[in-house]
């Protein structure tokens, strides 16, 4: 079996040199797949992108929109969670394509435009870094202010109907978000959450009945997650470590399982990190969502 063997010389660069040679092939490897994805651009009927955002240093930072959220009727921005940086950027890119296309189907031929919000610094350890709240809690401010910012910015003809999305991590920060200020969204939804430091869907600052949840088959998350990040509601008959999974909290519960209905074939979300999975049940619903379909989606039984 092969083995690498270490020059001095070697070790001796690696000490000065390493993080930082590390820290560059990430942001270069960010960077081409922003260009990839300007290069997609009417291919797939994909729209023209946007970048809002963009900082290579650290782990890196990138907004980029597919379509031009100042006319957009819906729009939807993405959080991702632990382990998102600039070098990974490609799955949450193709995540929101893929949203983009199911909405922009759903949309009655009014224009939507998907944002993937990698705005913040996102814990990049499950273990070492995921379990602790001080990376949703410095990053829910920007967050905030973006939001606001495409309020501000927008010139289409009427108001544009805006959802806040998470996955994992990403769902606790747009929790707190919620908590420490006014959230500017219609609808949220959660996916794969392990809270989101507060215990009710009423403490997300949107109307009642628009907090919605997907928790795939499989996924362990929500279960394991809730100790460190889930809600409390002090009160009588309340609970502790509640998660938007749990009935207690009150968001609706999107369906992921479905294999398909009467009129189409979908596919089910089976693990954590199959909720844009193309085709599947949890796509379709997130993307109705996103186009104020309401009575389109397909609620758990």
């Amino acid at each position: 079996m092969a083995s690498k063997v270490y020059t001095d010389e070697w070790v001796e660069w690696n000490k000065k040199y390493g993080d930082r040679y590390r820290q560059l092939d990430g942001s270069l490897k960010g960077m081409a797949s922003i260009e990839k994805r300007f290069e997609a651009t009417g291919k797939n009927e994909l729209p023209e992108a946007y970048l809002l955002g963009f900082k290579p240093d650290g782990n890196g930072r990138a907004i980029l929109a597919n379509g031009n959220p100042d006319t957009a009727a819906h729009q939807a921005v993405y959080v991702p969670g632990t382990t998102a940086n600039l070098k990974n950027i490609q799955g949450d890119l193709d995540r929101m394509g893929a949203l983009w296309q199911e909405a922009q189907s759903a949309a009655g031929g009014k224009p939507v435009s998907t944002v993937t919000w990698l705005g913040y610094d996102a814990p990049q350890d499950i273990v070492k870094d995921s379990p602790f709240s001080h990376y949703a809690n410095d990053g829910a401010p920007a967050y905030n202010q973006f939001m606001d910012g495409l309020d501000a910015s927008h010139t289409g003809d009427s108001e544009p109907h805006r959802a806040a999305i998470g996955h994992s991590y990403g769902t606790t920060l747009i929790g707190s978000a919620a908590r420490q200020g006014d959230l500017n969204a219609d609808d949220v939804i959660f996916a794969g959450s392990p809270g989101v430091q507060v215990g009710s869907a009423d403490q997300m600052d949107v109307p009642k009945g628009h907090v919605w949840n997907e928790e795939a088959d499989g996924d362990k998350v929500p279960d394991i997650g809730r100790y460190g990040h889930g809600g409390n509601q002090w009160r009588y008959r309340g609970g502790v470590m509640i998660n938007p999974s749990d009935d207690l909290f009150g968001a609706q519960q999107m369906n992921t399982g479905e294999d398909g209905w009467e009129g189409r074939k979908t596919d089910s979300a089976e693990g954590h990190s199959e909720y844009w999975k193309p085709k599947s049940t949890s796509l379709f619903n997130q993307a109705q969502v996103v186009a104020g379909e309401y009575d389109n989606v397909h609620l758990e039984d």
